[in-house]
């Protein structure tokens, strides 16, 4: 494309082909329903006390948390500015501070109500319901990975929250107004900082969070 066409492009609208084009060239259309979750909670929030009536597995397996996540949204950040007027001129904004927002999470309930049960030991894990003092960081922090993935499921944007914990497990509201409506929790997360990640870092960096669980597990 010569120089008079990038002006003539730059003038009118763009053709549906070039569009087209331009969608083809960056993979297609990102699509909402296609993201994975990793969340690996402290290893004490999987321990099945159940178990010892029949009810399921003495150790659940942390994988299952990621897979009942319905919904989530990936972070955003907001640099905060002030003014600064030198000499009388025009004022000019300048950065100050930044802002990230938490991460809300949507989560299937299933029979055993598993989901919900294990963001209840992870909170209480955090303070301690009887002396209200507060745990160690290390104990109830860990990463969680956010990817949004193409057709092919290979992430294409990936997200890490840097020692994450749920600051809120909302209410679960039960009627008999609906027949069989299905029961999720929503989960708030907040997190000391996140970052994006190269694909394959993430899944290389995912996997390994996983593994780190299940060997806290065995």
């Amino acid at each position: 494309m010569g120089l008079l066409d990038d002006i003539k492009n730059t003038i009118n609208p763009v053709t549906i082909d070039e569009f087209k084009a331009t969608i083809g060239k960056h993979n297609g259309i990102a699509t909402t329903n296609r993201f994975a979750v990793t969340i690996t909670p402290p290893s004490a929030a999987f321990l099945n006390l159940g178990a010892l009536i029949g009810n399921g597995p003495l150790i659940n397996d942390p994988r299952d948390i990621s897979v009942l996540c319905q919904s989530c949204s990936l972070p955003g950040k907001l640099i905060m500015t002030g003014d600064y007027d030198a000499y009388g001129a025009n004022p000019r904004k300048y950065p100050q501070s930044s802002i990230q927002e938490d991460v809300e999470f949507s989560f299937l309930i299933t029979g055993d109500f598993y989901a919900k049960k294990t963001f209840d030991k992870w909170q209480n894990s955090i303070i301690n319901q009887e002396s209200q003092l507060v745990e160690y960081d290390e104990e109830y922090k860990t990463d969680v990975f956010i990817q949004q993935l193409n057709k092919d499921n290979t992430p294409m944007y990936a997200v890490r929250l840097r020692d994450a914990y749920p600051i809120a497990v909302n209410s679960v509201d039960l009627s008999n107004d609906s027949t069989d409506s299905v029961a999720f929790v929503s989960v708030t997360m907040t997190y000391d900082f996140f970052e994006t990640e190269a694909p394959i870092r993430s899944m290389i960096n995912s996997t390994g969070n996983k593994l780190k669980i299940l060997k806290r597990l065995l």
